[in-house]
């Protein structure tokens, strides 16, 4: 069946046209069936078309997966390729580089250090702002035989926010933009005067002079101050910096794992989208 059959019609400028904006969904009975669904991870440059016909045994159920797994954009709405992906990357960030430097967020880095552990008298050693990173480790008597990273899930929109007085200012620093003491002393600026400029996503040390990475601008740095601190400089160790390049990755990954109806589903779908479009 096609999919595209059922959309209602419509009259659009004098014309009559199929009412895209209509959009089925799975009926409420099917959703309960937890049994009905199957988790399926595709394969790089897997076809939706091609899925449909491995698994329901005809290309005319792609419709269906879409549906499970509420997909709208058959192009951008599953995982792209590699090399689909960078150009994704580069058109919307204007290039990899770019992408993979500038920070989007900050996420508690446990994930990474799942396998962590420290003896007791470790813990014990540890100041108390470092503690609240870990979980202890019992036995079968509820004595305490080590401690382990906790399962934190947290982000931050940023580590810090600072102020920087400036002075012998040559050219005009841009929003958005990298600015940087050293390459290992950086931030991104969120808003410029004439005497200071403003950022988020501090790391290391900003003094003496600063340049940014995209204007070319300079600056002699007068005075540094922190205006907001979500993150002690203690809490670095536990927390990492996300770039846009990471999280769309991440993404896109996702998008790899999708659920399939079960094929004894089918028919049932495939009816109720007919009633469910007949009736729009």
């Amino acid at each position: 069946m096609n999919y595209f059959d059922k959309i209602p019609t419509i009259t659009y400028d004098g014309r009559l046209s199929k009412n895209l904006l209509s959009r089925a969904q799975l009926s409420d009975k099917i959703k309960k069936e937890k049994s009905a669904f199957y988790p399926y991870t595709m394969e790089d440059g897997e076809r939706l078309d091609i899925l449909s016909n491995d698994y329901y045994e005809t290309p005319n159920y792609t419709w269906l997966i879409m549906l499970t797994n509420n997909i709208i954009d058959p192009y951008y709405d599953i995982a792209l390729q590699e090399n689909d992906f960078f150009e994704y990357i580069k058109s919307k960030y204007g290039s990899y580089e770019a992408a993979a430097r500038k920070i989007y967020f900050y996420r508690n880095n446990w994930v990474d250090n799942i396998d962590t552990s420290l003896t007791v008298q470790q813990f014990n050693s540890l100041s108390a702002s470092y503690k609240k990173y870990y979980d202890p480790v019992l036995d079968n008597y509820l004595n305490v035989q080590g401690y382990k990273r906790k399962r934190y899930d947290d982000q931050v929109s940023t580590n810090k926010i600072i102020t920087i007085t400036v002075s012998n200012v040559n050219g005009t620093f841009t929003v958005g933009e990298e600015v940087q003491t050293s390459p290992t002393d950086y931030a991104f600026v969120t808003n410029v005067t004439a005497t200071t400029v403003s950022c988020q996503h501090v790391n290391g040390t900003i003094a003496t002079s600063i340049t940014g990475q995209e204007s070319g601008a300079t600056a002699d740095v007068d005075s540094v101050t922190v205006i907001h601190e979500t993150l002690a400089s203690t809490d670095a160790p536990y927390w990492q910096a996300i770039t846009y390049f990471e999280y769309e990755q991440e993404l896109n990954e996702q998008k790899k794992y999708i659920k399939l109806l079960d094929p004894r589903y089918a028919k049932q779908a495939e009816n109720d989208l007919r009633r469910i479009m007949s009736a729009k």
